[in-house]
């Protein structure tokens, strides 16, 4: 029989963070995309909507993974308070995902939602 074991983040590090107004945000992160293209997901939780860069993948960022700690060079955000399953933004479509059933980006969102 095959042993199935759930083992939740115990921690995650963002090592910087990146406030934007909601519209630089989308502007940002649409500019090498062309009218009708799909863009970069958005994540959604506790009014924030935000994007993540994980740390490329070295034997200690792995070792820490495996200790169930997570490293993000950077995470980008903006303050959302309603969300929208998408955001149009000339003619570019931004999926937003709503992460507030997922524990360890909820609480990403709790935290940047309290930066100024």
């Amino acid at each position: 029989m095959t042993k199935v074991t759930f083992q939740p983040w115990k921690e995650v590090i963002v090592h910087e963070t990146i406030k934007r107004d909601l519209k630089d945000l989308v502007k940002l992160k649409t500019l090498y995309f062309k009218t009708g293209q799909i863009a970069e997901i958005f994540l959604w939780a506790e009014g924030v909507v935000f994007v993540r860069t994980p740390m490329p993948p070295s034997d200690d960022v792995i070792r820490d993974q495996l200790k169930g700690v997570i490293h993000y060079s950077s995470v980008e955000y903006a303050k959302m308070p309603n969300y929208r399953k998408v955001i149009v933004s000339e003619g570019i479509t931004v999926p937003v995902v709503d992460v507030s059933d997922t524990p360890a980006l909820r609480a990403v969102a709790r935290e940047l939602k309290k930066l100024r």
